[in-house]
């Protein structure tokens, strides 16, 4: 079989790695848009068909997160190379098998079965640093001969930066400049970084180790299972394509806000996003807090019955609401976890602007938005029948 792949320095460089027998980690670590993932989707194919009979695991923190990304990506280069059977394609266990034997599997690692179960010749953990050092442990225990990361490095401090000391580690940096694929459009707003947040700009354009952040929010707690409580939600949405669109779904107990991810997805048409919306069975009978700036995709969710209100877009209020009130998100609400621990005030020079950086805030906007809303709902004075007696 011969394959003709569209590869990148960042494939080459993972390729001559992975079946090298001198390094047993594999640290892809940099910027955004460097092709990191879409290299490694590509080598695990490779992998899988140049040797037969081999176990490949895909992990991330969360199997929506996974299948969101990684999985979709790999589905789409094995259709684009004419090589995907729908046949061979477990959607249940989230397997699929090539006709040589070998196997690629994608779990999450809160899947205490899988993470603690069988053996694998090769393991990718995508988005690593959301691994625990736990985590990382048991799958390194059960991995007979490569292990891969990737990741942006926007934490401070992570045991990944200690793995990639050992000498049995190779780490290979990239940057959007990697990727001779990438739209114009895309690297110019990587490019301007430089001129909203320095380190933002390191980050995700040169794709260094994080600095310390001014972060708007710090009072954020998870949650697992909704409470018995809740009073009422409603959801929140901001409309992206290049960007994510952001729909979260928003519910409340007096000043308590619990947040869920609904659709956080790039590339969304109006259509594709309202066919998504049936399909996750988003209440038609709930308030949708939408962006105004896009009247015409308002228009066509509102043909199709859902209640759209436009937003209060007013930044400074809308994060006041958010930091006044008691804040949970969902444990598997990946993203937001992913933006809210990124969300901070520009800097100029040492001095914080009441200003936040425009970047990877996309459910930050919608978040605010939803609570904003349902906060104002209830601020009405409340009148009563007073009575007296002289």
């Amino acid at each position: 079989m011969e394959l003709n792949i569209n590869a990148t320095p960042v494939f080459h460089k993972n390729y001559n790695e992975i079946h090298s027998k001198e390094h047993r980690f594999i640290i892809n670590v940099g910027g955004t848009r460097s092709s990191k993932t879409y290299s490694l989707c590509q080598n695990m194919i490779v992998y899988a068909l140049k040797y037969p009979n081999s176990i490949i695991s895909i992990v991330r923190k969360t199997l929506p997160a996974l299948k969101a990304t990684v999985m979709r990506d790999m589905i789409t280069i094995m259709r684009e190379l004419g090589i995907y059977n729908e046949k061979e394609h477990n959607k249940t266990e989230n397997i699929y098998r090539f006709p040589n034997g070998s196997m690629i599997e994608f779990f999450s690692v809160d899947d205490e079965q899988k993470i603690r179960g069988r053996k694998r010749d090769v393991l990718w953990a995508n988005e690593a640093n959301e691994l625990t050092f736990d985590e990382f442990q048991q799958l390194n225990f059960r991995t007979t001969y490569k292990l891969i990361f990737d990741f942006n490095p926007s934490d401070n401090f992570h045991w990944l930066y200690d793995l990639e000391l050992k000498d049995e580690c190779i780490k290979i940096h990239s940057t959007y400049k990697d990727n001779p694929f990438l739209e114009r459009e895309i690297v110019q707003q990587i490019e301007d970084l430089i001129n909203v947040d320095k380190s933002y700009y390191d980050i995700y354009c040169l794709g260094l180790k994080a600095t310390s952040k001014a972060n708007i929010y710090s009072h954020q707690l998870e949650f697992n299972e909704y409470p018995s409580n809740i009073e009422d939600f409603c959801y929140a949405l901001d409309f992206g394509y290049n960007h994510p669109t952001a729909l979260l779904k928003i519910s409340r107990f007096e000043n308590t806000f619990y947040i869920d991810e609904v659709i956080y997805q790039s590339l969304l048409t109006s259509t594709d996003l309202i066919q998504k919306m049936k399909d996750l069975g988003v209440d038609k009978n709930k308030y949708i807090i939408a962006d105004y700036a896009r009247p015409e995709i308002i228009e066509e969710l509102r043909r199709a019955g859902y209640n759209v209100m436009n937003a209060n877009k007013n930044v400074k209020e809308g994060i006041d609401a958010v930091k006044s009130s008691i804040l949970y998100i969902k444990n598997t609400a990946i993203n937001t976890w992913k933006e809210i621990r990124n969300y901070k005030w520009k800097l100029k020079g040492d001095l914080i602007l009441d200003e936040p950086v425009k970047f990877l805030d996309d459910a930050m906007d919608a978040m605010r938005y939803g609570i904003l809303f349902m906060k104002k709902q209830n601020r009405g004075i409340t009148s009563s029948f007073v009575s007296f007696n002289f």
